[in-house]
């Protein structure tokens, strides 16, 4: 920890090296060779370039730098802290003139540089007195220069230190992805897959910005070092909007859902525009870089403002995306003004691990606020699983009251009808045991019993098929409810139309609902029958895709409230109702009478 502090306070506050004095020659014309550039800096054309750094921000022009080489300097390197020049010449100018010695940069492939280095290294092994030219041609570009004379000593420390902060804090970085990937694979929530690939596209960006990418994963690929920064930029605007409506749940009703949408698909064909577009890319950069400044702005605009609206509505996942994005967008903003020649970036750490930095401070904060939804959603989820048992005591104790009632209501028909019908019957067969008793009185008495007997048997075959329909099992639900209507209508009380449609192939429903149905038009037919004094009633039962249908309409008398809060029979079809997640509607017909109506939705079932 104590050598990390030093080099992280080395990279703050000092520069490795003193460089020797380096100059620097504009070329507006594009055209100066290096011998008129040589001409040019004897005549004293040249500027002398401060503290190493020079910042030319957006430019149409070539630049020249220029060293005098110093026998303190032989076998140095020189160093270009910029990972992104289209074209490095470096030319070694003596006695007889300047002559080439490499040509570099990212229109060439990574194996051209002199060493093996995401910066521009070069030996100078030049004798003294003689000057190094190197033009640095990044025209309609944003060119931003680090000029360093190392010894190799100087050279390896400063790559060891740098390799030590970049291992840690990709390291860091790796990690977040494991576990962000561990978390996706057990919970199975789109949230981290977006987390995910917000973490895997903005790593690209940095891989590609500080020039990693070239040297290890395209490097044979010049064209695409020049347009991957933008690709993954554009690909960086597109996920952190993406995981901030993931994160805090942005619904589509914001106001400021369907702009970030087309903040996202403007993003998305900017993609497909730097990938497929047939012109070198430095030719169109002022168009490119300008299109990505704006895009980056209205996205920062729009995270705030959707932030601010989630703060405002109490979501307090939304302060720690807030804090994590905060640190990101302000190294972001300092990125554009370097590029744009606004600041010269003299703080080493910063210019060279500022996003690292900013990501990693980003992604641990929003672990934090991940780890706070998933406690939140863990508590959400225990509440509501008390709330469903609390639901399901409920029913249970509901339907055993149900059972219990229905239970009494048979006990009670049993004792109240069959039971004084048999008695009835009894005491008519006893009667004609008397002998004092005449034939014809026996006969008569007879007949009566047999009549009494009759009653009861129809009435016990009643409280059969209400308690199991076997007629469902025996010719199946339409003819078991055809047969149910037709025992009806002969009565002539109340005459009972039916349509039924579906229900041909019922095998598919478990017993269970079907019985339940079954016995729910029962007891809304016997109310029709006994209560509402109809002389019509219509029936239909329709199976559709997605619910099933009944409907009972009468032109009765209609309902009175008290039976409609307090009646046993509606409420046990209340009960089965509730138990298939169901609905069901009582009304009254602008006409007179009742309608009920019943949905049990199919996937419930």
């Amino acid at each position: 920890m104590i050598r990390f502090a030093s080099i992280l306070l080395l990279f703050f506050f000092s520069d490795l090296a003193a460089a020797p004095k380096i100059y620097i020659l504009e070329d507006k014309t594009l055209t100066l060779t290096s011998s008129e550039v040589l001409e040019l800096f004897k005549r004293g054309k040249s500027i002398e370039m401060p503290a190493s750094t020079f910042n030319a921000g957006f430019t149409k022009s070539v630049y020249w730098v220029i060293i005098r080489s110093a026998p303190e300097n032989l076998h140095h390197k020189l160093v270009i802290g910029n990972s992104h020049i289209n074209i490095l010449e470096f030319h070694i100018a003596d006695k007889n003139g300047p002559r080439l010695q490499y040509t570099t940069g990212d229109n060439f492939s990574f194996n051209q540089r002199p060493v093996d280095n995401r910066l521009f290294i070069f030996p100078l092994e030049a004798p003294a007195e003689s000057l190094y030219l190197i033009k640095v041609d990044k025209h309609n570009e944003s060119l931003q220069l680090e000029v360093q004379v190392l010894s190799s000593n100087e050279l390896y420390q400063k790559a060891a230190n740098e390799n030590l902060i970049t291992g840690i804090l990709w390291g860091i970085i790796l990690l977040v992805l494991v576990f962000v990937a561990f978390m996706f694979i057990t919970i199975r929530e789109k949230l981290y897959i977006h987390y995910l690939l917000y973490i895997l596209v903005t790593s690209l960006w940095i891989i590609a910005d500080k020039g990693y990418g070239f040297q290890f994963l395209w490097p044979d690929y010049p064209d695409f070092a020049s347009r991957a920064r933008p690709i993954f930029n554009a690909g960086c605007n597109i996920m952190i909007i993406q995981l901030m409506q993931s994160f805090l749940g942005q619904s589509k009703t914001s106001p400021f859902y369907r702009p970030l949408n087309i903040i996202k698909f403007t993003s998305f064909f900017l993609v497909i525009g730097f990938l497929i577009s047939p012109v070198e890319l430095h030719r169109l950069s002022f168009w490119f870089l300008g299109a990505l400044i704006l895009l980056g702005a209205l996205t920062i605009v729009f995270l705030f403002l959707s932030i601010t609206e989630q703060i405002l509505k109490g979501n307090r996942a939304a302060w720690f995306y807030l804090v994590s994005v905060f640190m990101l967008i302000i190294f972001s903003i300092t990125e554009l003004f370097i590029h744009g020649g606004n600041s010269n970036g003299t703080l080493n750490y910063l210019s060279n691990f500022g996003i690292q930095t900013g990501l990693v401070i980003e992604i641990i904060i929003l672990n934090f606020g991940l780890a706070h939804r998933f406690n939140s959603y863990k508590n959400e989820k225990e509440n509501l699983l008390i709330e469903i048992n609390k639901k399901q005591n409920e029913l249970t104790t509901r339907i055993i009251e149900t059972q219990e009632l229905e239970r009494r209501k048979i006990a009670d028909q049993l004792h109240d009808d069959v039971g004084s019908m048999l008695s009835l019957a009894i005491l008519q067969i006893s009667s004609v045991m008397d002998k004092d008793i005449s034939v014809e009185k026996s006969t008569i008495n007879l007949e009566k019993s047999m009549s009494v007997l009759g009653n009861v048997s129809e009435t016990i075959r009643n409280m059969s098929h209400t308690l199991t329909p076997l007629a469902i099992e025996k010719y199946g639900f339409r003819n078991a409810i055809a047969d149910l209507l037709s025992s009806i209508n002969l009565g002539n009380k109340t005459h009972v139309e039916h349509i039924i449609l579906g229900f041909d192939n019922t095998q598919n429903y478990k017993p269970n609902l079907l019985n339940d149905l079954y016995r729910m038009v029962v007891e809304l037919l016997n109310n029709v029958i006994k209560h509402s004094q109809a002389s019509h009633c219509l029936l239909q039962l329709v199976e559709h895709e997605d619910v099933l249908s009944v409907m009972i309409e009468d032109n009765g008398k209609g309902i009175k409230n008290e039976v409609l809060e307090n009646g046993m029979g509606l409420n046990n079809i209340k009960l089965r109702v509730e138990y298939f997640k169901g609905r069901i509607e009582i009304s009254e017909r602008i006409e007179g009478g009742t309608l009920v109506n019943i949905e049990i939705p199919v996937n419930s079932i």
